[in-house]
């Protein structure tokens, strides 16, 4: 074996970038986890897991898929196991997942199926099946997508027709288009599901509920009378491989009345329909799962980012150009130092502190409406499923394309299956499309933003504080915002206002555009924009609210959260975004020379800070899955270690392989020829 001198450069390098920082990474990373004492709870957990081999995400690359679930079964059973043997609190088992975050069946059973029983059963309905499942006597699903129907929820074929003799519910398939398909945890686990149906009652259907529903029997795990299921195989790019996204096809299957979840719409033994009080309130369950999926792509994006971050500081290509010759006792350049890969990957470190900050405040809320909905007040829902579905898109998409900009920055390597990046992103990308097609859903948010919009013409005030800025003056005119120093680009408020101003105009552009007879479904592409501009307003809002609550309160923080919050701001403004804030007239053209001075600027000044800030999401190799971002830098110790358990390396398949091509290399006289010519 060589000598790793050069090993020995890398770790030096990495351990160098730390040293630079210029704040208290500790604290940042009790603040990304809630505190001091849950982020030593998160420790203490991670340090029992990283000792189970099952929990390993390396050997996870040499896996077929089949093996692959039967894995994250296994992963679940152990994480069950130990949740027993240490009595693990809900809240540490839930911080266990979050730091294996290693994909199983089991996941919309804890995800989906509890959440939606906890938030639209009976109190009678959460005693008895909540119960169950918290024990995994049951587990479940979320069975909303059909075959034929994904995003149109209001659509669904799936029937669940009440029988008053009998005082059941009939669930039923009418066709293939109505297969429930893309379930996760349906393929080979799940032995109950909360189903979304069709209610109807006589000849009269009341539109889309959620209904309990059997699938297998908990007893031999035999999938009951009336139902098929089974999975539907393998993802684009290799993605979701542990998950086991099936298919249920539904023959008239009998469930007792008290399967349909009526804690907020009712059906009574008589066969009486009693609404929710909000016609909207079936809307909760998708909520939570938009919200969750913000939080996961800001958890994907700070991964990826970590990766990508680790690797560029150890990797070393070029040297400096004042060498005419690449004399071997001269260091060759560290990719990070190149500006291309800084402005690729740097505003990306801010991109997920921005959306770590913005789903932790989207999931307060959340709570807080539910909290209300039980009490029978909706007033949050309408705003929640807006900037729901507006976060939704957006950190979908930040996620998944930023996934991929850091495998890129890695170079060659970066295509490497080991770099770990390239099961990020394609375990990021269906985001983009489940609970509800992003290019649909910001129909939604336009929506709502209009109805808020009529309401000022009509005199009243908005009743959303998301759209707040409707109200601002410098619509009028469409006067652009004179922006000539740097102290007016970095002032908090005017960052605010510009991003605020921008996403006004927008929604008044597509409300006269609808006033101009412009059909609704021609103005998709406005409403994308609309929805874009609505969740970077949000975003900068809270970054913005976050940053000046820890500069009020003098915390070492609050620096790097004003860089980061400043980087973020000039990265949408210059580079993602600028065609919108040209469009508008929000900014004019001449701004853009000290927008991007600054912007280098800050990009150069950010180089100290993003190793440390990296680190302090506080992940292990293990939980990264990588050998190129590994945290003593050692990146290419680790390459040749994992190729040499690569398979194919084997001596049972070198052979096995070589066996093969010599009965092409010794066909019909080649051995003679190959001899002859002494080869």
């Amino acid at each position: 074996m060589i000598a790793h001198n050069f090993s020995q450069q890398m770790q030096d390098d990495i351990s160098k970038a730390r040293q630079a920082a210029t704040f208290p990474v500790m604290a940042m990373s009790y603040f990304i986890w809630d505190g001091r004492e849950n982020f030593e709870t998160r420790r203490k957990i991670g340090q029992i897991m990283a000792n189970e081999p099952v929990f390993d995400q390396l050997k996870l690359h040499f896996m077929e898929r089949q093996e692959h679930v039967y894995n994250g079964i296994l992963v679940a059973k152990r994480m069950i196991e130990l949740k027993e043997k240490h009595q693990w609190s809900d809240k540490e088992f839930n911080l266990a997942h979050g730091w294996a975050e290693m994909l199983s069946p089991f996941g919309l059973h804890y995800e989906a199926f509890m959440p939606v029983i906890q938030s639209m059963g009976t109190p009678d309905q959460r005693a008895k099946w909540l119960d169950l499942a918290a024990k995994h006597a049951i587990i479940g699903c979320y069975a909303q997508t059909e075959l034929g129907h994904g995003s149109n929820v209001a659509g669904l074929l799936t029937r669940a027709t009440f029988d008053p003799a009998t005082d059941e519910f009939v669930i039923h398939t009418p066709d293939l288009t109505g297969a429930k398909w893309w379930i996760g945890g349906l393929g080979v686990l799940a032995t109950h599901a909360v189903v979304q149906a069709q209610l109807v009652i006589g000849s009269k259907s009341y539109g889309p509920h959620i209904f309990i529903v059997p699938i297998r029997s908990p007893g031999d795990h035999r999938p009951v009378k009336g139902v098929t299921v089974g999975d539907i195989g393998p993802k684009a790019y290799g993605g979701f491989a542990a998950q086991d996204n099936g298919y249920a096809l539904f023959d008239h299957v009998r469930i007792p009345r008290d399967n349909m979840l009526m804690g907020l719409a009712k059906v009574t033994r008589e066969g009486q329909y009693i609404p929710a009080v909000h016609d909207k309130l079936s809307y909760g369950s998708m909520v939570k799962l938009r919200v969750d999926i913000a939080h996961h792509s800001a958890i994907i994006l700070a991964k990826a980012v970590t990766i990508a971050i680790r690797y560029c500081t150890v990797r070393r290509q070029f040297h400096p150009r004042s060498r005419q010759s690449n004399d071997s006792q001269t260091l060759e350049n560290q990719v990070i130092s190149y500006s291309s890969v800084q402005h690729r990957l740097f505003p990306l470190v801010a991109t997920a502190y921005a959306l770590y900050v913005a789903a932790k405040d989207q999931l307060k809320d959340y709570k807080q409406m539910m909290l209300e909905l039980q009490q029978g007040n909706a007033r949050m829902l309408p705003e929640l499923h807006a900037t729901a579905c507006a976060l939704k898109v957006w950190s979908a998409r930040k996620a998944s394309e930023g996934a991929e900009e850091c495998r890129r920055a890695m170079g060659g390597h970066g295509y490497s299956a080991f770099s770990g990046v390239s099961f990020l992103f394609a375990n990021s990308v269906p985001a983009n499309t489940y609970e509800g097609d992003n290019y649909v859903l910001v129909q939604q948010t336009a929506r709502f933003l209009l109805k808020q919009l009529q309401r000022l013409s009509e005199g009243h005030n908005v009743s959303a504080h998301t759209a707040s800025y409707l109200k601002n003056p410098v619509l009028d005119g469409h006067s652009a915002f004179v922006i000539n120093d740097a102290n007016t680009l970095f002032d908090s408020n005017i960052q605010l206002n510009v991003f605020g101003t921008r996403a006004a105009r927008l929604v008044h552009d597509l409300s006269q555009q609808l006033l101009s007879n412009v059909p609704w479904a021609d103005l998709n592409m406005e409403c994308w924009e609309v929805a874009t501009a609505h969740a970077e307003y949000i975003i900068m809002g809270q970054m913005i609210e976050k940053t000046n609550a820890l500069q009020a309160a003098s915390d070492p923080l609050a620096p790097i959260f004003k860089q980061m919050t400043n980087l973020l701001f000039l990265s949408l403004l210059s580079q993602s975004s600028l065609s919108s804030f040209l469009s508008t007239g929000t900014i004019e053209h001449g701004t853009l020379n000290l927008i991007r001075k600054e912007y280098r600027a800050l990009i150069a000044s950010f180089a100290k800070e993003v190793v440390a800030l990296t680190d302090a999401f506080d992940f292990s190799d293990s939980q990264l899955g990588t050998v190129l971002g590994r945290e003593d830098g050692r990146a290419y110790e680790g390459f040749w270690e994992m190729v040499q358990n690569n398979p194919l390396n084997s001596d049972e398949n070198r052979e096995k392989f070589s066996d093969l091509v010599k009965q092409v290399l010794h066909r019909n006289d080649n051995l003679s020829l190959i001899q002859k010519a002494k080869l």
